[in-house]
């Protein structure tokens, strides 16, 4: 439990870290870490479980608007580690599977799963269906965010339209369609499928580049996965 990477932009900071692991004893490792420091904002975490999934992390925050980072110093944080000094939240993820004429992809994501228009001028046209079910003939607007309990808090793009956040399950939000629809919270069960009617549009997994260009025809399923996320929260 010694093997440690830094996941961050600010390349002082990191070095700084780095010196400060081998002081106390601790390993360096650019594969196979133990545990992994994130240090910048709650963005940082999101890539740092791309990169190493399913890996402890602790967040150190490295931003005024970072809301789920610590301030402790890096030598208290190495103590606490090493005594135990924390609990460990497991943090469900989502996977979006893409259809499209050509090619199926997938896509996991810790906070959220965003389908929206690509055009700022253009409103994009789908419909949802929740375990099959169809819930409206179709939406038109800038298109909805699933979301994970951990991608529904505040400054999360969830929580930006609702207002709200949840602690179970899925939650569906309607990112500024036509005609009023309230959020919609689901079971870990729940499966959500969405077709493109009319495009272009887009789908994006958290804060991930690679995302997915979507045309008229094209389905994306999301659901949960057994898959965990693990955030180290210090007492």
């Amino acid at each position: 439990m010694r093997r440690i990477n830094i996941v961050g932009k600010d390349i002082e900071k990191k070095e700084e870290f780095k010196q400060k692991l081998l002081e106390k004893g601790f390993e360096y490792v650019e594969e196979n870490p133990s545990l992994v420091i994130c240090y910048g904002g709650d963005g940082i975490f999101l890539i740092a479980e791309r990169v190493f999934p399913g890996i402890p992390k602790i967040l150190i925050r490295g931003s005024n608007i970072s809301n789920k980072g610590v301030d402790c110093d890096i030598g208290e944080i190495l103590e606490k580690y090493e005594k135990k000094e924390y609990e460990i939240q497991k943090i469900k993820k989502l996977k979006a599977v893409y259809k499209g004429e050509f090619e199926t992809r997938n896509l996991i994501s810790v906070n959220d799963v965003v389908i929206r228009n690509s055009l700022p001028t253009q409103a994009i046209r789908f419909k949802v269906k929740i375990n099959d079910k169809e819930i409206e003939k179709e939406f038109i607007g800038d298109g909805l965010v699933i979301a994970t309990p951990y991608g529904s808090s505040k400054g999360a793009y969830f929580y930006s339209i609702t207002r709200e956040s949840f602690e179970d399950g899925i939650g569906i939000a309607f990112n500024n369609v036509t005609e009023h629809y309230s959020k919609i919270i689901l079971g870990d069960k729940g499966r959500i499928e969405v077709e493109i009617t009319r495009g272009p549009g887009i789908l994006v997994a958290d804060n991930n580049r690679d995302y997915i260009n979507l045309e008229k025809g094209d389905k994306i399923i999301i659901e949960k996965i057994g898959d965990f996320a693990q955030r180290i929260i210090l007492k």
